[in-house]
């Protein structure tokens, strides 16, 4: 029992440290969630009315281009309101050892901050993405080419010339890319017509048009998922995490003390 006992109280002590990140992650859900539900909500056409804005609103509406037109994405070129591309290169050390294994490092990050229009049967509201956070937008690349070099021109490569419309299968992790030198591309898309809810500062410019924004504190929140998926997703975590903690000290109490 005695050469066990340690090797019970460290499998305690993992499950208390994850059930910690867990805590972590469920205070972080209450305050999004609580944040959600004390955000008025509004239509297109109910937020333009308002003669004193508040000072955040959120609305669920579908996306429709901007004053700019449609954009374009840099890689599979798909017409859309809002994109983000990222590229991560796959290399090895510069003093190489025994088994020594790739390394990852960003290379580069960009998204488009062309405004676009939130449009319901009420009106239309613009959601300006300069400060965004933009939950599971569509995947449209996800590719790894393998290369010892990062290539000259990284937002228009040329190996991603062929790509098209087309996804490619993700080697991010696992596969070639974990072994091979060479570059993850990855895109994400907001295309016209997609169901959205946004979450932000409300304002109005000189010319009357009503923005939702965000600052660098305090993003614009942009999802896929309608606002009730998103309480209900916090509600889980919530659940799991501030359920599992006090179980988790309870079980390292008790080992503590009959060990």
């Amino acid at each position: 029992m005695d050469e066990v006992a340690p090797t019970l109280q460290l499998i305690a002590l993992a499950l208390v440290g994850f059930s910690a990140f867990l805590w972590l992650r469920a205070m972080r859900a209450h305050r999004h969630r609580r944040r959600l539900e004390l955000t008025p909500d509004y239509t297109a056409g109910g937020l333009q009315a308002c003669e004193r804005l508040p000072s955040r609103a959120e609305i669920n509406a579908t996306a429709a281009e901007g004053p700019g037109g449609l954009l374009t994405s840099p890689y599979s070129q798909t017409p859309c309101v809002w994109f983000r591309v990222e590229v991560t290169h796959h290399h090895y050390r510069e003093e190489r050892g025994p088994g020594d294994r790739l390394e990852v490092e960003r290379l580069f990050g960009l998204h488009s901050h062309e405004p676009f229009r939130m449009s319901d049967t009420t009106g239309s509201v613009l959601c300006a993405p300069d400060w965004a956070e933009v939950n599971d937008p569509e995947v449209s690349v996800d590719q790894f080419v393998a290369s010892e070099e990062p290539p000259a021109d990284i937002l228009s490569p040329a190996q991603l010339a062929a790509v098209g419309k087309d996804k490619c299968t993700s080697t991010t992790v696992i596969g070639p890319a974990g072994l091979t030198p060479g570059c993850t591309y990855k895109e994400w898309v907001i295309r016209p017509g997609q169901e959205l809810f946004v979450g932000g500062l409300a304002r109005r410019n000189e010319d009357g048009d009503m923005f939702i924004e965000g600052t660098e504190d305090d993003p614009v929140s942009i999802s896929t998922h309608t606002e009730q998926e998103m309480i209900s997703a916090d509600w889980h975590k919530e659940l799991l995490g501030f359920g599992l903690l006090p179980v988790a000290l309870l079980i390292l109490a008790a080992m503590l003390i009959l060990l």
